[in-house]
């Protein structure tokens, strides 16, 4: 069960990204995301990541949203980002 900041972290990843991901999960890891559970681990996973690697783990929620959200008007830089990081969220789960 997800808690309550969990679901509005994936929701808001969603509403930022979620286009760019689903391309780019359409693309290339179709075939290794099968549930809607996978599909918001990866979207948990890439807001995880640019907390982590982009502010050293010191972002709040509106940082992460915010980064994700300048990434986006970078359509192809983005669609770079977050294939590495939905790459790297898929091996983990492995």
């Amino acid at each position: 069960m997800k808690t309550r900041y969990q679901r509005k972290l994936i929701n808001s990843v969603e509403n930022a990204v979620g286009d760019l991901v689903y391309d780019v999960i359409d693309k290339y890891y179709g075939d290794r995301i099968e549930s809607e559970p996978d599909y918001e681990k990866i979207l948990f996973s890439i807001a995880r990541f640019i907390k982590q690697e982009v502010f050293n783990n010191k972002a709040t929620f509106d940082d992460v949203i915010e980064y994700l959200n300048r990434l986006r008007s970078r359509r192809n830089l983005a669609k770079l980002v977050l294939s590495y990081v939905i790459s790297r969220a898929l091996d983990e789960q492995e």
